[in-house]
């Protein structure tokens, strides 16, 4: 029975893209926007098929599912409570502990939001893991046509080249798919983005625009709220280059050099909301976690500035290079391990066959996408001690950087050379 509705959930979620008007503004052909969600789905139905075989049912993404099932149970015969539980801390501390990994309501709400969010898919898949997938799969997809939306954009005639950024970075599709908070993530944050870009690309503000983008933010917050703090800086930056005549690179280091003053020097006046100590904080926690089979040494970090400075190759070196192609701690990170050799070569490519026309430093949006994920990328190798997780965390972010790349690559020069 459950096949049979899969199966015809699938045909009505198929018929229903090719009737939304965002889909059809996106101008991508119908079967090709159809030919891409199924890639999405069939990521979503690899990751929940590979955890529970490799793993077992002990795992995050079957874990969000069993969740579901209980609160979609207690949504039958306590509506009451199932309306407020995801508002109510439970802790003897309240609602403190904002950036703790335990014992927290705010830790337990990146988690709980999901779990809500496929308690209301169980009503319509009693439970079903790869219906849930579907239904979840279906709203992240919106995700990667945002992304789309706005390259295009900037790189008109590019097609392919952006379609194969924003749609297909195999790390991206295959993390974002499972029933967890990355494909949420990326959702909201694709979300916010795109409101961002039409805002200064047209010049107006509308009441939807704030709220779908009010939403975002709010949702960015209680699932990461590190992400929402990232997005400071460079939102401010990118806003003020777009008002100003300024040149574009300027800004985004001024607005980033006063951001570090700001998060070395905070806890000079703010004792208890001291950054850097958060960030320790934080590594101490990871390290904490049971030892992994893809795990990696890590400087401790001390919250100083002379500290973060001296780790700071280590940290760009994890989250830009590893795994290496010869790295297997497991084999599960060959794939892994061959695609980011391969953003390697892309990156060497650009560099010997750019368009000559790029204007990356004139760019606001593409400074915005490299600062932006540069900030992610050294927290993630400030505290993140495993390399699954590092490849996890940093696929999210992938298309805004590797979609540019893609379309500043002068492949006609490329093909002319060989």
């Amino acid at each position: 029975m459950n096949y049979l509705l899969f199966v015809v959930y699938l045909l009505v979620f198929c018929w229903l893209l090719l009737q939304i008007p965002f889909i059809k503004k996106s101008g991508i052909d119908s079967k090709v926007i159809l030919g891409l969600f199924l890639f999405k789905i069939i990521a979503g139905i690899a990751i929940g098929w590979l955890s529970v075989h490799f793993y077992g049912a002990g795992n995050d993404y079957w874990d969000v599912n069993r969740e579901a099932w209980n609160e979609y149970r207690l949504m039958v015969t306590d509506p009451g409570k199932y309306l407020t539980n995801l508002f109510t801390s439970g802790y003897p501390e309240g609602y403190s502990g904002l950036f703790s990994s335990y014992n927290s309501y705010w830790n337990d709400l990146r988690g709980n939001i999901i779990i809500k969010l496929v308690s209301v898919f169980d009503i319509f898949s009693r439970g079903d893991y790869y219906i849930n997938s579907l239904f979840f799969n279906f709203f992240v997809f919106f995700g990667h046509v945002l992304l789309y939306r706005l390259f295009i954009k900037l790189y008109p005639g590019n097609k392919m080249l952006v379609m194969t950024g924003c749609f297909l970075l195999p790390s991206t599709l295959y993390f974002s798919s499972g029933i967890h908070k990355d494909g949420m993530v990326f959702l909201m944050l694709s979300l916010f983005i795109y409101i961002l870009f039409q805002c200064l690309r047209q010049n107006k503000v509308t009441v939807k625009r704030l709220l779908f983008a009010g939403i975002s933010l709010l949702l960015l917050f209680g699932l990461r709220n590190f992400i929402f703090l990232a997005l400071v800086p460079a939102t401010i930056a990118w806003i003020v280059t777009e008002n100003t005549k300024a040149p574009a690179l300027r800004i985004f280091t001024m607005v980033y050099l006063l951001t570090g003053i700001l998060f070395f020097t905070a806890g000079l006046v703010f004792e208890k909301r001291n950054p850097p100590e958060v960030v320790t904080q934080k590594q101490a926690e990871y390290l904490r976690l049971p030892y992994s089979a893809t795990q990696i040494y890590l400087n401790p970090l001390q919250p100083n500035f002379s500290s973060f400075a001296v780790n700071a190759p280590q940290a760009l070196n994890h989250s830009f290079l590893r795994p290496y192609l010869w790295e297997l701690p497991s084999k599960a990170l060959l794939p892994l391990n061959i695609e980011l050799a391969a953003y390697q070569v892309l990156v060497l490519l650009f560099l010997l066959f750019r368009k000559k026309e790029t204007g990356i430093t004139d760019r606001p949006f593409i400074l915005f996408a490299l600062f932006f994920t540069s900030t992610l990328f050294l927290l993630i190798g400030y505290i993140v001690p495993n390399l699954g997780s590092i490849v996890r965390y940093r696929s999210l972010y992938l298309p805004l950087l590797i979609t540019p790349l893609l379309c500043n690559i002068n492949w006609d020069r490329l093909r002319v050379k060989n």
